[in-house]
């Protein structure tokens, strides 16, 4: 294992690049920290090119299983100071282990439909820790893909990774997929369209979601911006007099588990 030194080592002008998002950072590189996302990446099968580790990382028994499927699959493997990995770490407090993990795009033209399927489809969110609590809440109950449209943050953000316990690596996303691409891919797939509303539309529990469907949650202030989706039928949540709306990813969960909840049912219930 390497010593990691230096504050012009390239390692790190590459991890500090990765973790801002940079057009200069290689674009499948995605930043995973913390021991619960990196357990995540281990299952889901994705590439670990390096890992940077702290003098302490391996102590425990969780721990240091991961550092030994690291070895043993060949990951390059640097222990760095604290002030190092304070250097590199979007987070105040490092936990001890990062890692740069090789996760390819996604089109949407390319996801494979089925009669199941079940798309949740992020336009214009802004908050990392929205889209990321988004992602975990997709996976859990049983979505088949995440997507995002232009202008909505990345969902490689690594506060959007950690928000989503590490389910980005398990749940298949595709990133700015245009409302043109979105609504062409449901008509070829016969998928259904709706769009979640704070005032008008169906109530979300009268709403048949055995179906395939698109889920589209709009920006967590101002809802949809394009024309397009506002012929589309939208779904509420009915509230307690004198409160406005749901948080997005509160929102979200709502619907996902309903829907989750029909597909579970027995058939002719």
């Amino acid at each position: 294992m390497i010593e990691l030194s230096g504050a012009h080592n390239p390692l790190l002008k590459t991890v500090r690049l990765v973790a801002v998002r940079s057009h200069r950072a290689p674009p499948d590189l995605v930043l995973a920290e913390g021991l619960r996302v990196l357990e995540e990446v281990a299952a889901s099968g994705h590439t670990i090119t390096t890992a940077v580790l702290s003098d302490e990382f391996g102590s425990t028994p969780r721990q240091h299983a991961l550092v030994s499927a690291w070895s043993n699959a060949g990951v390059r493997l640097y222990r760095a100071r604290e002030n190092v990995l304070c250097s590199i770490s979007p987070v105040l407090e490092p936990q001890g282990a990062m890692a740069l993990v090789r996760v390819p795009p996604i089109r949407l033209a390319d996801f494979t439909s089925s009669p199941g399927t079940a798309i949740l489809c992020a336009c214009g969110l802004q908050d990392p820790g929205n889209l990321g609590t988004l992602i975990r809440t997709a996976a859990a109950a049983g979505c088949s893909l995440l997507c995002t449209t232009p202008g909505t943050v990345s969902p490689r953000n690594p506060k959007a990774v950690r928000a989503s316990a590490g389910a980005f690596f398990r749940l298949a996303v595709a990133e700015s997929v245009t409302a043109g691409e979105i609504l062409h891919y449901s008509k070829e797939h016969n998928l259904r369209v709706c769009r979640t509303d704070a005032r008008l539309g169906q109530d979300y529990f009268t709403a048949e979601l055995r179906s395939p469907f698109v889920l589209l949650l709009g920006n967590e202030a101002h809802g949809f911006a394009a024309d397009v989706w506002s012929g589309l039928p939208s779904l509420r949540i009915p509230l307690a007099g004198g409160v406005e709306s749901l948080n997005v990813a509160a929102a979200g969960a709502v619907i996902l588990f309903e829907a989750f909840r029909q597909r579970s049912a027995p058939a002719d219930s």
